[in-house]
This record gives structure tokens, C-alpha cells and sequence, in this order.
């Protein structure tokens, strides 16, 4: 019986200690997660800081810029007017002419002998003429005394006629025979810059084909090519700015001359021909330049940084600082396209809304945040 009740004792004995021990041990268990609790307690009250921008005036219009070649105005193909052979040519790629420069030359052999040819023919239809003529002076003092007959004069009458008539084609044939002996010297109509040569000495070339292309002076334009859904907005005189990508980054004034008017079947763009006014000698053919221009548009519109946007249920939102409660509130907005600095929101926000910028992904619907102190409004776009 003694025995029995010192077994009891022992076991309740060691029950007890088990509990005590495994009491022990969740201690240390209790006060972890409550102190887990109290720091996402403190972490939720925690003003987290944020970057924010204030919407501003709407803008009318954005500013776009192209790349271009610089192009003369007239670029012109220069032939000889009649076929021959190349005996010399006197300019090359890059070379300065002027008004009546000779270019080329080619073997006029032929074209003398023609012309000679037809002062010969010149020569002796003057003759037939003068005899004519003779004739018919004899003629007119011989009918009075019906010395020759009325038919014999109206014949002198009508040689004399026929023979001045083949003089007058004689000397236009020699005429064209002359021009065409000159023609034989390639001359410069225009004062330009040659900047291709598509022949050389020795080389047979027929009416028409260019020896050399030559750009007129004096007239500098830039060709662009410009998207379909922007070709709308510009106009014949419009004013751009021209910015040369070489040398000096200095931009020269220009305006809208020449809007094509049809778009180009492989890249669905317009060729758009802007003309330089001053253009600073610098500006080679060849180089490439930006082009400028601001164009209005169809909506107006409030400006914000990308950076701004998030996803509000499908849709873009971005949250707005309630500048007395110091929280965030989630606003969704209507993006209206792309504009200079950012995007267009058409509806959704007001001018004066503070909104963030930065860090926006980990913000939340009434979140506490914390703005810079020395954040004062400022037009839209520029971030504090």
C-alpha cells in the first residue's frame, strides 16, 4: 500500500514538471509573436516618405523632332544636247562652278564638218537668190515694152520667190548646225556644287545622258520623312528649328515649304521639305540635321511622369497625397497619349493635385506618407 501511494506520488510529481517545462517553453513562443504584432503594428503607423509632383497648366500641343538630310532645293542632272564622245571633262565631285563654266567637252569633228556643210548650202543658195533676183529686175523693165510676155515675167517672179524661201532654209539649218557644234561644249547654267559624276573621257554618250548633278546654290532645305498619324497637323510655312548633328550644335531657323502628298507606299511617311533660312557654312549636302517643330493637338490635356501610373483594378490610377491627412488615396485616371515629358491625363486629376511619383508600388489606399518639407507647388512635370 506504501508502495502504491509513493508510485502516485512520483507521477504526479512528474506530470507537473512536464507542464511547468512545456509552459516554460511557450514563454519565449508568446513574446515573439506579440512582438512580431507590435512591430507590424508600428511598421503599419509608420509615415512611409515619398517623392510627389503637382499637376500643373495643360499644354495645347507637343513639340516633335525628326531626323533629316540636308538636300539643295534644285539638284539638277546635266547633259550634253547632243551625242559624241567625251574628249575631256574639267570638273570633279565636290568642285564650285559658276554661270558659263565649261564642264566637259566632246570630239565636235562631226558637228564642224556639218556646220561647214551647211554654210555651203548657205552660200550657194544666196546665190540662186541673187540670180533670181536679177532676173526679175530685167524682167520688170522689159514687160513694159512687151518685150517678154506676162508669163515669162509671173515665172521670173515665182524663181525669185522659191529661191529667197530655200535661202531663208539654208541659213536655219546652218543656224541649227552652228548650235549644234556648240553644244558640244558642256557649259553651267546655274552656279552650284557638282556632287556626283556619272562620266568620263573616252566615254560615247548619248542627247540627255548626265555627265555630272549639280546642286544650285543658294538654296538649303532638309528632307524629313514624318509619321501619317503627325503629317495631319503641319502646314506649308510652319516654323521649325534645324540643328546640325556635326559640328556645332547650333540651331538654325527653317519653315515648312513642301508637304508631299501622298504617303510613301513602303514606310507609310510623308516627305516633308523644310526650307533654311541662313544656312551657316557648316551646313554641307549630305549631313545629317534635326528638325524641330511643335505641333498643336486635338485635346488638352494635364501632364504627368510615367513613373506616376499604377494599376487601379485593370485600369491606370495613381495615388493623390491628401495634404491635410498626410495619407494616400488611390484616384483612377484616363490617359490620353504620350506628351513631351510624361503622359496626357485627360480626366481623373485637377491642376494643383499633389501626386507621387516614386515608389508607388509599394503604396496602398490611405496609407500615411511623408512629403518633403520644403515641397512647394510647381508647374507640371517637375519633381521635387
Amino acid at each position: 500500500m506504501t508502495h502504491k501511494l509513493q508510485d502516485n506520488t512520483e507521477a504526479n510529481n512528474t506530470k507537473a514538471t512536464s507542464a511547468l517545462a512545456r509552459a516554460l517553453l511557450l514563454l519565449p513562443l508568446a513574446a515573439f509573436i506579440a512582438g512580431c504584432s507590435s512591430e507590424a503594428k508600428v511598421a503599419q503607423d509608420i509615415a512611409r516618405p515619398v517623392k510627389v509632383t503637382v499637376v500643373g497648366e495643360t499644354v495645347n500641343g507637343r513639340t516633335l523632332t525628326y531626323s533629316g538630310v540636308v538636300r539643295p532645293r534644285i539638284e539638277t542632272a546635266v547633259g550634253f544636247r547632243v551625242a559624241g564622245k567625251i574628249v575631256e571633262r574639267l570638273v570633279n565631285a565636290g568642285d564650285r562652278v559658276e554661270v558659263g563654266q565649261v564642264i566637259a567637252q566632246l570630239d565636235d569633228t562631226d558637228l564642224r564638218l556639218a556646220e561647214n556643210s551647211a554654210k555651203a548650202a548657205v552660200d550657194a543658195a544666196r546665190s540662186r537668190r541673187d540670180m533670181a533676183r536679177d532676173n526679175l529686175e530685167r524682167g520688170k523693165a522689159l514687160l513694159p515694152q512687151q518685150t517678154i510676155s506676162q508669163v515669162v515675167y509671173d515665172t521670173r517672179r515665182n524663181e525669185m520667190d522659191a529661191a529667197a524661201a530655200a535661202l531663208e532654209s539654208a541659213e536655219a539649218q546652218l543656224r541649227q548646225a552652228s548650235n549644234a557644234a556648240s553644244y558640244a561644249t558642256l557649259r553651267a547654267d546655274k552656279a552650284g556644287l557638282v556632287t556626283s559624276v556619272t562620266a568620263e573621257p573616252g566615254q560615247v554618250v548619248n542627247i540627255g545622258q548626265p555627265v555630272i548633278t549639280l546642286a544650285h546654290l543658294g538654296e538649303t532645305e532638309v528632307a524629313v520623312a514624318v509619321p501619317e498619324q503627325d503629317a495631319g497637323f503641319l502646314t506649308i510655312g510652319q516654323q521649325t528649328s534645324v540643328t546640325l548633328w556635326a559640328g556645332p550644335r547650333k540651331s538654325v531657323a527653317g519653315s515648312i515649304r513642301e508637304i508631299a502628298g501622298q504617303a510613301d507606299p513602303a514606310s507609310r511617311t510623308y516627305a516633308i521639305r523644310v526650307a533654311v533660312s541662313g544656312a551657316p557654312p557648316t551646313m554641307r549636302f549630305g549631313m545629317t540635321a534635326s528638325v524641330t517643330l511643335r505641333i498643336g493637338d486635338e485635346a488638352s490635356a494635364l501632364v504627368l511622369p510615367v513613373a506616376a501610373l499604377t494599376d487601379g483594378d485593370g485600369n491606370p490610377a495613381v495615388f493623390v497625397v491628401d495634404p491635410m491627412k498626410q495619407t494616400v488615396r488611390k484616384t483612377p485616371v484616363t490617359v490620353g497619349g504620350p506628351a513631351e515629358n510624361g503622359v496626357r491625363i485627360a480626366s481623373g486629376l485637377n491642376a494643383g493635385d499633389v501626386v507621387v511619383t516614386g515608389g508607388v508600388q509599394f503604396l496602398r489606399d490611405g496609407m500615411p506618407v511623408r512629403v518633403p518639407h520644403d515641397h512647394q507647388p510647381a508647374r507640371s512635370g517637375n519633381q521635387v
